[in-house]
C-alpha cells in the first residue's frame, strides 16, 4: 500500500520529469515518534513520505531540512498531513503535520525570512486566529525557550516588520501579544522585565475604547499594558498597579493610565497618571496612594499642590473627609527625605456644584 501510494504522488508531480527528479532511495520504512510506523523515497529533489493515517506527501527544499534538523518522523510534528503548499497571500509555503491523525503543528517558508517551526499549544493559538492571514502574519522564530525556562514563544512578522509573538506556559497556557502593547513590552524588556509573561490576549475594554495585556512573573500578577488610538500605549506595574486594581482599574474612578509609571523627581517617587483625571503616587516610605482629579457627583477635589525642590509630587496623599455632623477632617502623609531646606505646602478645598466651600486645610513643614 505505502509503495502504490508513493508511486502515484510522484506520477501526479510528473515523475523523474516533474521536480523531484529521480529516485536516490529504495522504499525505506520509518518509526516515528511514538513508535508510528511509516515509510518515504527520496529524490534528487525532494521526499515523499507516507503514513496510514496521513496518507502520501511530498516534502522538500527548506521546509524538509527545517524538519529533518528538529528530528523528522522522530519530531514533535510526526509526518507530512499536506504537500508542500502555498499560502493566499502568494508569500510563503508550508506543510502541517500529524501523528496518527492528530495535528500537531507546521513548518512555513518565505523567502524574506527563511523556514520556521510552529506546532502544539501555539500553533493551536495561532491556527485560531487565523493563521499566516491573522495580524502577526508569519512566524519568525522557532518554538523558543525563553532564558527562565519558564515559558515558549515564536516570534511573527509580516512584510519584514515584527509584529508581535504567542507565549506559552504549562500552568497558564498560550497568550496573543502583538502591536503597539508588544513593542511597549519589548521596550522595556520584554519577559525579562518586571512585567514577565503575558496572562491574557489582548483584550478590549468594556467601554471599546482601550485595549490591553495583563502580566504575570512567577505566578503572581505584575502589572499590565494599556492602548488608546488617540494616546498610544502605557505601563502600569508594580504597587501603583495593586492600587489602581484596588480601585476598580479601567472602569474605577481613575479609569485608564495615560503615563508610564514615571518617577517624581528626586526623592524616590513614581506615579502614573489616568484619563478620568488624578494619580497614583509611590514611595518606598509611604507605598502606594491615590491622588484623584474632578470626582464626579456633587463634590470635587480642587486646589491641591505638593511642592517639592524638584516641583513634582512624590509619595504624598492628601485627604479631606466631611462627616454626616458636618465635621471635616484633613489628613496627609508626606514622604521626608531628610534633605535640608525640604519644604512642602498642601492646601485642599471641598465645594459642591455651587462652588461653596464645605472645608479645607493646610499644613507646612520646614
Amino acid at each position: 500500500m505505502a509503495s502504490q501510494a508513493i508511486a502515484e504522488k510522484y506520477r501526479q508531480l510528473g515523475g523523474e520529469a516533474g521536480f523531484l527528479g529521480r529516485a536516490t532511495t529504495d522504499l525505506t520504512q520509518d518509526i516515528g515518534i511514538g513508535g508510528t510506523l511509516g515509510y518515504h523515497i527520496n529524490y534528487t529533489g525532494g521526499s515523499i513520505y507516507w503514513t496510514g493515517t496521513e496518507g502520501a506527501h511530498v516534502i522538500y527544499g527548506q521546509i524538509y531540512q527545517k524538519w529533518m534538523a528538529a528530528g523528522g518522523p522522530k519530531s514533535n510534528l510526526g509526518y507530512p498531513k499536506t504537500d508542500e503548499t502555498g499560502t493566499q497571500d502568494g508569500k510563503g509555503c508550508y506543510n502541517d503535520f500529524a501523528i496518527n491523525g492528530a495535528d500537531t503543528g507546521s513548518i512555513y517558508w518565505t523567502s524574506q525570512n527563511g523556514a520556521f517551526l510552529i506546532y502544539g499549544v501555539i500553533w493551536l493559538k495561532w491556527k485560531a486566529i487565523g493563521r499566516e492571514t491573522s495580524n502577526l502574519g508569519y512566524p519568525v522564530t522557532d518554538e523558543t525557550s525563553t532564558p527562565d525556562g519558564q515559558c515558549r514563544f515564536n516570534d511573527f512578522a509580516l512584510d519584514g516588520n515584527p509584529t508581535g509573538s504567542i507565549y506559552y506556559t504549562q500552568s497558564l497556557g498560550a497568550f496573543l501579544i502583538y502591536g503597539s502593547i508588544w513593542l511597549k513590552w519589548k521596550a522595556n524588556g520584554g519577559e525579562d522585565s518586571g512585567l514577565g509573561y503575558p496572562i491574557t490576549d489582548e483584550t478590549s475594554t468594556p467601554d471599546g475604547k482601550c485595549r490591553y495585556n495583563n502580566f504575570a512573573k512567577n505566578g503572581s500578577p505584575t502589572g499590565a499594558v494599556y492602548w488608546t488610538s488617540s494616546r498610544g500605549a502605557f505601563l502600569i506595574y508594580g504597587e501603583i498597579f495593586l492600587k489602581w486594581k484596588s480601585t476598580g482599574g479601567e472602569p474605577g474612578m481613575l479609569g485608564y493610565p495615560i503615563t508610564d509609571e514615571s518617577s517624581a523627581g528626586d526623592h524616590g517617587g513614581r506615579y502614573n497618571d489616568f484619563n478620568k483625571g488624578g494619580s497614583i503616587y509611590w514611595s518606598p516610605a509611604t507605598g502606594a496612594h491615590v491622588i484623584p482629579g474632578a470626582l464626579p457627583g456633587e463634590v470635587s477635589w480642587g486646589g491641591i499642590n505638593i511642592v517639592f525642590p524638584s516641583g513634582v509630587a512624590a509619595g504624598g496623599w492628601v485627604a479631606l473627609t466631611i462627616t454626616s455632623g458636618g465635621h471635616t477632617t484633613f489628613r496627609g502623609g508626606f514622604h521626608d527625605s531628610g534633605l535640608i531646606d525640604y519644604n512642602y505646602a498642601v492646601a485642599c478645598v471641598l465645594v459642591d456644584v455651587d462652588i461653596r466651600h464645605f472645608g479645607e486645610g493646610s499644613t507646612t513643614r520646614v
